[in-house]
């Protein structure tokens, strides 16, 4: 139970300081971090990657999404299935009239875009509101991401955030994945 309350408190505090991002930072420094990561991706040969589609004040990977087309590489985003609580891998081959915005607020791929199958991911990129030094992430308590990525452990999950959303401690639950790389506007951390 105090787990719980840390985890929340952590979240909430996060989230507020994230939240407190202007645009005129949060999209330099979004730019930054997709760099960051294109250049990662190419020189490390993936090809098969999925990444979330940003709402809110998420690191914005509508201009990493882009870069990624450009690069040639295959790209898929989640779609919700809250049915059955899960994420569904749809592949993206034009991102302007592929998308369409799901009831939480995210965009997503529309169902004419083919479900990509999940053992041809190599690279998933998960969002996150807090991410502490051993890859363990903060998100907002659906366990979406955690679920999806038990199903793909031939992946590797990267995360993505703003230097003020790395914490000392997630204060992890027995079923968190973490990732194995952060990305944010300074570095790359590398658990």
């Amino acid at each position: 139970m105090i787990h719980r309350y840390k985890r929340e408190r952590v979240r909430t505090e996060t989230l507020r300081q994230r939240d407190g991002l202007v645009p005129e930072v949060r999209t330099p420094f979004s730019q930054q971090i997709a760099d960051s990561v294109v250049r990662w991706i190419q020189s490390a040969g993936f090809d098969a990657v999925m990444l979330y589609l940003s709402m809110r004040s998420e690191v914005e990977t509508q201009d990493l999404l882009e870069k990624l087309l450009d690069a040639g590489k295959q790209v898929c985003a989640p779609v919700v299935d809250t049915d059955q609580n899960r994420l569904i891998p749809r592949r993206i081959q034009g991102s302007k009239t592929e998308l369409v915005r799901h009831r939480y607020g995210m965009l997503e791929p529309n169902n004419a875009c083919p479900i990509f199958p999940i053992v041809k991911l190599q690279l998933i990129i998960v969002p996150g509101i807090a991410f502490d030094c051993k890859g363990y992430r903060l998100g907002y308590g659906k366990g979406f991401y955690d679920r999806f990525l038990t199903e793909c452990p031939h992946a590797i999950p990267i995360g993505l955030a703003y230097q003020i959303q790395v914490v000392e401690d997630t204060f992890p639950q027995a079923w968190d994945v973490p990732v194995q790389h952060i990305f944010t506007e300074t570095d790359r951390i590398d658990v």
